[in-house]
């Protein structure tokens, strides 16, 4: 079991990134022993790689749904062939949902338990964050580290720190540093990092390194054999529905 997680909540904006590492080494306690803010981008796959032995959850989509990419293949040069169109009663549908949601986003929008309905990486801003990560796990290929999009093997997953504070009956809005330390009652912190945890975007890499910390464990919900596929394509995001007491398991 690795004693150290790392979480990295991904902006197209170093001012609005940032990494924090949680040390699960005491029993009983997650200190956060390490931030990193603001943080460009460039910095990351080093950053990455010297800390390659610690689990990594990144706020990010790692790709996109697979219908999206085939839809900008068919319409690259031409408009929609007739089969790849939608029958008009569901275009609605076909726009919100068919291919702007991965098969990881149904199933939080889905799941009674977490119901919290990412962002799409095809449409809004999220999809220049999308393919900032794409830079960035290019790069990581350099520094011999391999990315599984599914987060299945390896050192790093998926995960959307919103969605994983449903999941733990947190409900899906940002919590402060007061409001984490009561969430999660065993979080510490150094003292000389206690300024930066009033900026949401770090509260929000702890969220992201805790849920690391769930995927350590093999507590985070995780693609079924029929996703499987498309998951190591298209990305899948790793929360748990699982008492965070069990991130204190050794």
């Amino acid at each position: 079991m690795r004693n150290v997680t790392w979480g990295l909540d991904l902006s197209t904006s170093k001012l609005k990134t940032a990494a924090v590492a949680l040390d699960w080494s005491t029993p009983g306690e997650a200190r956060v022993v390490d931030v990193r803010f603001p943080l460009s981008a460039s910095e990351i796959p080093t950053l990455m790689a010297d800390h390659r032995g610690s689990t990594w959850a990144v706020d990010v989509p790692f790709g996109w749904l697979d219908l999206f990419v085939s839809l900008m293949t068919d319409r690259h040069s031409r408009p929609l062939p007739a089969e790849s169109m939608p029958a008009k009663p569901e275009w609605d549908e076909w726009r919100t949902r068919k291919v702007a949601q991965r098969l990881t986003d149904r199933f939080l929008t889905d799941d009674p338990r977490i119901r919290t309905r990412p962002l799409p990486a095809s449409f809004q801003l999220l999809g220049a964050t999308a393919a900032m990560w794409a830079l960035i796990e290019a790069d990581l290929v350099s520094h011999d580290v391999k990315v599984d999009r599914a987060g299945l093997a390896g050192s790093v997953c998926e995960t959307y720190p919103a969605a994983a504070l449903s999941a733990w009956g947190f409900g899906r809005k940002k919590l402060t540093w007061p409001e984490l330390r009561e969430a999660f009652a065993f979080l510490t912190v150094d003292t000389n990092f206690e300024g930066q945890l009033s900026r949401d975007d770090v509260c929000d890499a702890v969220v992201c390194s805790l849920a690391a910390r769930a995927r350590d464990l093999g507590i985070t919900e995780r693609p079924s054999a029929a996703a499987l596929p498309a998951a190591r394509r298209e990305g899948w995001i790793h929360v748990s529905c699982e008492s965070p007491t069990l991130l204190l398991r050794n």
